[in-house]
């Protein structure tokens, strides 16, 4: 690889990861959806309000409607179950292939930005399924 290719690379991923930074100073609430919704639960009961709120929904319509809502629920679910092991086997070759090309101390770094990455994920995800306190 050239010089200039690799200063085009560095130059590329410095981009990325100072937009991902300036991402989350800007709008927390799209990497922290839990702090503006709670949980799976707290979520649909907030959906429910704003439906009613908005359409002044008649009970039968609020019954109805809340039971479509869990079952679409129920299908995404699954839905993510099936096609998680496909991302997971994606975000790692695109890991590997980017850690290919950093020093041993980018690399080191690299890793630990994965691992925090992977814990606010597992965090999200535990909270989103109700599986954390909310405390």
């Amino acid at each position: 690889m050239n010089s200039i290719s690799k200063q085009a690379l560095i130059a590329f991923l410095l981009g990325i990861v100072l937009g991902a930074a300036g991402t989350r100073m800007a709008a927390p609430q799209f990497h922290e959806p839990w702090e503006h919704h709670g949980d799976r639960a707290e979520f649909q009961k907030k959906m429910m309000e704003r439906f009613n709120s908005k359409l002044n929904l008649a009970s039968d319509q609020r019954r109805q409607i809340a039971a479509i809502l869990e079952e679409k629920r129920a299908k995404i679910d699954g839905l993510r179950t099936q096609m998680r092991p496909q991302f997971e086997e994606i975000r790692s070759s695109t890991r590997a292939q980017i850690r290919q090309l950093l020093s041993h101390e980018q690399q080191k770094r690299f890793d630990e930005m994965n691992a925090e990455h992977e814990a606010r994920e597992r965090k999200w995800r535990d909270r989103w399924d109700g599986k954390e306190d909310t405390k």
